[in-house]
């Protein structure tokens, strides 16, 4: 596997002081301070709410923008809302829910945006709008949604990450042009990008995730993930109110530049750290390792591009040295999930399916709605002679993640080992009909194959 352009798009502050004599008064500007993560989260947390369809089927996220009399409005990602025939209901802060009264999308325009109402007698904050102009890469960004639950009857609770801008493309599919690195999870898209000064500046909504690992037994590449994500910026929104029918005095617009972050920060090394990523994000491995290189020697605790350089080596086979680079990434932060699902492939490329076994455990522990830990996962439970326990990860990787067909396959392949044979053909159906649509054409033959043996065991055993 060559960690490649295809197949990742697949996926500073300084205070200034002045001193003066007493009949002199200084003109030396006063720099606002950025406001710290805590209190960027108490922001984000009572504007975000959940999304869900009354179908019972979790959603995403959204952010509340506007509010007129009784009437709120809310907005999210278009994927989030897309199904029209479906009623969807917002959940607040407080664990009130209301009817969504109207959807509004900008899908026929090009971008993965949409705003639903709401009506309600109590009040809600409403978010301050900020420039994502001033989003560039090095900046801080946080993100805030409600993702998903490993099981999907369990309530969603409202989480917060942070990240680094690493670039802003000219174009992107969907309106998806912010794309910065963070730790995010499903059920997420549609929640609020914010900036130092906690404004909001995009809308999340995308997430990359790479195929690797192949399983002997199945012939299809396994996930490797990268933790880059992408977001719509809010000029989007804010330059196409009309679509919403929306006046913008009805928003609560702040287009000023963030405020500076506080602490002394190696410019440099930050500058390394998102070129690194971004050289990663274009396929040109070698030169983003030695800026990653250089960001990890000036920051030894940027934990992010001590993970990358264990990603890059691996993609060169270099399973030692990745494994080295996981282990000191998980020193620096123990929860962080990407490091054990990583090392867990890397232990997996070694033959030592235990302790591949245990990282995807802690991986698991630490994001337990990962539902590419719990498929490869299975994979390794099925190695170890667990078939049961890899039927439940393939089961729960399905209902975390019903658009993914290599879990529908690994199921499959179990219960035609099991001559289920109408059940395998179901699922082996399901996975061709996924990678038929994803443009996956190794996987669909694949998976056809398996349909053709499933139908020609299912007629014999009718005869």
């Amino acid at each position: 596997m060559l960690l490649n352009r295809k197949l990742l798009n697949s996926y500073l502050a300084t205070a200034i002081t002045g001193t003066a004599a007493i009949t002199i008064v200084s003109l030396a500007p006063k720099i606002a301070i950025a406001k710290s993560p805590t209190e960027i989260a108490a922001i984000a947390e009572v504007v975000t709410v959940k999304i869900d369809n009354k179908l019972g089927v979790p959603g995403g996220s959204g952010v509340v923008i506007a509010k007129e009399n009784n009437g709120y409005t809310v907005l999210t990602a278009n994927h989030v809302v897309k199904n029209v025939n479906t009623g969807y209901i917002v959940k607040t802060p407080d664990k009130q829910e209301y009817e969504v009264t109207g959807v509004k999308s900008w899908n026929n325009n090009g971008l993965d945006l949409a705003i639903v109402t709401f009506k309600s007698d109590r009040e809600y904050p409403v978010v301050t709008i900020g420039n994502s102009e001033y989003a560039a890469p090095g900046a801080s960004i946080f993100v805030s949604g409600y993702p998903l639950t490993a099981e999907i009857n369990q309530e969603r609770h409202w989480e917060f990450t942070t990240g680094t801008v690493t670039s802003i493309r000219d174009t992107a599919a969907e309106g998806y042009s912010m794309r910065y690195q963070a730790l995010t999870r499903r059920g997420m898209s549609g929640g609020a990008v914010f900036d130092t000064s906690g404004r909001l500046v995009g809308i999340h909504g995308q997430g990359d995730v790479i195929g690797s690992v192949r399983n002997e037994s199945s012939s299809i590449p396994e996930p490797l993930k990268t933790g880059f994500n992408a977001a719509i910026p809010i000029q989007n929104f804010t330059e196409s109110l009309e679509i919403a029918e929306l006046e913008e005095d009805l928003l609560n617009i702040d287009g000023g530049k963030p405020d500076k972050e506080e602490g002394n920060f190696d410019i440099e090394a930050t500058k390394n750290y998102v070129e690194g990523l971004e050289l990663l994000s274009q396929g040109d491995v070698t030169r983003a390792n030695d800026y990653l290189i250089e960001a990890a020697e000036k920051n030894p605790n940027n934990v992010v591009a001590v993970y990358y350089q264990g990603l890059i080596d691996y993609t060169k086979r270099d399973i030692a040295s990745a494994i080295a680079n996981y282990d000191k990434a998980i020193q620096i932060n123990p929860n962080f999930s990407l490091a054990y699902f990583s090392r867990g492939l890397a232990y997996y490329r070694q033959g030592d399916r235990a302790k591949s076994l245990a990282d995807y455990n802690s991986s698991i522990r630490t994001n337990p709605t990962d539902p590419w830990s719990y498929l490869n996962r299975g994979i390794v439970k099925e190695d170890l002679g667990d078939i049961d326990g890899a039927l439940d990860d393939y089961n729960r990787s399905i209902r975390i993640a019903p658009d993914y067909g290599k879990s529908y396959h690994n199921r499959g392949a179990i219960l035609y080992s099991r001559r289920d044979f109408e059940a395998a053909l179901a699922d082996f159906k399901k996975a061709s009909e996924i990678f038929f649509q994803t443009g996956d054409t190794n996987s669909y033959n694949v998976a056809i194959d398996g349909l053709n043996k499933a139908q020609k065991a299912l007629r014999n055993s009718q005869n």
